[in-house]
């Protein structure tokens, strides 16, 4: 939506760090134009617990 990935560094070694521990930031000026409810939706994708992340169904259920 920002027209990046949400995960960078540098370093291989801790971006894959960032990526198993789900750290991602909804970064400044970037998504300042993004609704709330797409930042949602993201958030409930990216959940880094299997047991709390969107299933398919709902997914297809959210607002956004």
């Amino acid at each position: 939506l920002c027209g990046y990935p949400p995960f960078y560094d540098e370093n291989d070694a801790k971006l894959f760090e960032q990526i198993l521990q789900a750290e991602y930031e909804f970064d400044s000026p970037y998504w300042d134009d993004i609704s709330d409810s797409a930042k949602d939706f993201i958030q409930h994708l990216m959940e880094k617990d299997p047991g709390k992340r969107f299933t398919c169904e709902q997914a297809l259920q959210h607002p956004w």
